[in-house]
């Protein structure tokens, strides 16, 4: 193949991750060849799309974008069918992305309900997160998702950082390298792109990039031994997508001479120095690395939007995930070509990096863009994913404490049980089902009584007193705390506790950190994850039916922390 004056060459074009053999590579130069500058900017845009009628996705595919994000939670149906039209109807087949995080809020929700990140860490098998990413591409994959935004590989080093908590494995990097790299293998033996995020790592500061931008304080001695050694590994697995979070990293400076790359206060997705000097310098990254969602504060208050759209893509980022408006932010980057804000070079590197993003999943080989539905048995919801969904569940339900050796609980002696719990749970954007576990309860004959919030607890003829509290880490949500007022009612009944009357068993279905707001209560479970095989797993762990077996994956705050 003749050399070309291109940013990229052939053989970065076919290294790793990508891999392309000669008929990817043409396919890249004959479509990139193809592309005017306006149907490059399409291809560096990626919109999330809700509605997807006909008329809709027949609009986004004419645009000739890069890809489409849709969302798991949507029918079974019309995912299918949206995708194959997708594919159908664009000049160039477009990444079709979800967020497969597995929670309650991001599951396939046609597939298996499977426990979060954390959870998968507590059982302390890698295994189990080869599992989670092996599911989240069958599921994904049948559904017409090539892409799965996954998985977390932050680190959830401050219990007060509520978008992170849950989201992510562990606090110890050893624990959290293992579970990511398993859970890559998962993804790729299975054939869908993993996307490791949010580079260059979050979990430090409290504060949610949904509302601020974040900062990562750590110094790079200590940088370079925890996030540096993650990120390594998940290259060095042929992780295709990286995700540039809205994080600062004021530790790493550029070299001598190299003051113009970029500044320390600006996050990674709009920062020269860190994702050209550190991530595809230092690390040797090779990938696509992809914006996260430009329409959160901790992007949009870092200038004028016309000034930061140019700056995101000239910065090292190949996509701009979920523009505010389709048609303006296009008219930003032709504007930034225009007056230089954006390069050629860097808006070609980028689509280049995209093709053969495309070419490497097989696209242009016109890959079906779903598996034909006499597969359906065996990708979707299988017993398989479901024994595996089990197994965890199981494994990582953790006993924090019992000090008054109150479990297991018995219909003999623990029969009558008064219940507080925050019912009427929502997501940042949705409802939630209240808790089985009650119910799960009595119909083993074990008698529930409901705390009245906004009543003094009565705790006469009762054997025993049962918090339940179900808040998982998720970006957008301002607090995970025990909120007491949902519980007990409004101050000063918020001061009431019922360990205080009787003996009383505390079980978080969610944030494990609760333990920093009452290191006095006597029995406390960490569940991690409110799907309902954990639900089960956790009456049956209460009840003495399989043994409580989860260890802990992050350090427990009792009263002031470190």
């Amino acid at each position: 193949m003749p050399t070309t004056r291109l940013p990229l060459t052939d053989a970065q074009l076919c290294a790793g991750p990508f891999h392309l053999d000669r008929a990817g590579l043409e396919w890249v130069r004959t479509q990139f060849d193809a592309l005017g500058t306006d149907a490059k900017i399409a291809q560096v845009i990626l919109p999330m799309c809700r509605d997807l009628s006909d008329a809709s996705i027949d609009a986004l595919a004419a645009r000739g974008l890069g890809g489409v994000h849709r969302f798991p939670s949507y029918g079974e149906t019309e995912l299918r069918r949206s995708a194959e039209r997708l594919m159908r109807r664009s000049a160039v087949p477009p990444l079709l992305t979800a967020d497969i995080e597995m929670s309650e809020k991001a599951s396939v929700k046609a597939g298996t309900a499977f426990p979060n990140q954390m959870a998968v860490a507590a059982t302390g098998d890698p295994g189990n997160a080869r599992r989670m990413g092996t599911i989240a591409a069958r599921e994904a994959g049948y559904l017409g998702f090539g892409v799965s935004w996954t998985p977390v590989a932050d680190l959830a080093l401050n219990f007060r950082a509520n978008a992170i908590n849950t989201r992510s494995f562990s606090d110890k990097v050893d624990q959290t390298l293992s579970m990511v790299c398993a859970y890559l293998d998962g993804m790729h033996d299975n054939e869908l792109v993993a996307c490791v995020k949010h580079f260059p790592g979050d979990g430090l500061d409290e504060r949610d990039q949904h509302y601020v931008t974040t900062h990562n304080t750590m110094t790079m001695e200590d940088w370079d031994a925890s996030f540096g050694r993650i990120y390594a590994a998940a290259i060095a697995r042929d992780v295709r997508l990286i995700m540039a979070g809205h994080v600062t990293l004021a530790a790493f400076r550029p070299a001598a001479g190299d003051g113009a790359l970029g500044e320390a206060s600006l996050p990674a997705s709009l920062n020269a120095h860190l994702l050209q000097g550190l991530l595809r310098g230092d690390l040797g990254y090779n990938g696509v690395i992809v914006s996260d969602a430009t329409g959160m504060a901790g992007f949009t208050s870092c200038g004028a939007r016309k000034d930061i759209v140019p700056l995101c893509i000239e910065a090292g980022c190949d996509i701009l995930l979920f523009p505010r408006d389709i048609d303006e932010d296009m008219q930003f980057l032709c504007d930034g070509l225009t007056s230089g804000a954006l390069t050629q070079r860097r808006l070609d590197e980028a689509v280049l990096r995209i093709l053969a993003l495309k070419a490497s999943m097989g696209l242009h080989l016109g890959r079906p863009a779903v598996p034909p539905e006499n597969r359906r048995a065996a990708l979707l919801g299988s017993e398989e994913h479901r024994g595996w969904s089990r197994d965890v569940a199981e494994g990582c339900v953790t006993l924090v404490k019992d000090t008054q050796g109150l479990l297991p609980l018995s219909t003999e002696r623990h029969r009558r049980i008064l219940l507080a719990e925050a019912r009427d749970r929502r997501s940042p954007s949705a409802p939630l089902p209240d808790l089985e576990i009650p119910a799960m309860l009595e119909n083993l004959g074990f008698t529930i009584t409901r705390l009245v919030p906004g009543e003094p607890i009565d705790a006469t003829d009762q054997d025993i007193g049962l918090y339940l509290m179900a808040e998982e880490g998720v970006s957008g949500k301002e607090t995970l705390g025990p909120q007491w007022e949902r519980l007990h009612g409004a101050f000063p009944l918020t001061m009431q506790r019922m360990w205080q009357h009787l003996p009383t068993l505390y079980v978080s279905l969610g944030s494990p950190f609760l333990t920093f707001h009452m290191p006095d209560c006597p029995t406390f479970v960490n569940a991690y994850s409110a799907v309902r095989p954990v639900q089960q797993a956790v009456v049956d762990a209460l009840t003495g039916v399989i043994p409580i077996r989860g260890q802990s994956p992050v350090e427990l705050p009792f009263g002031l922390p470190d």
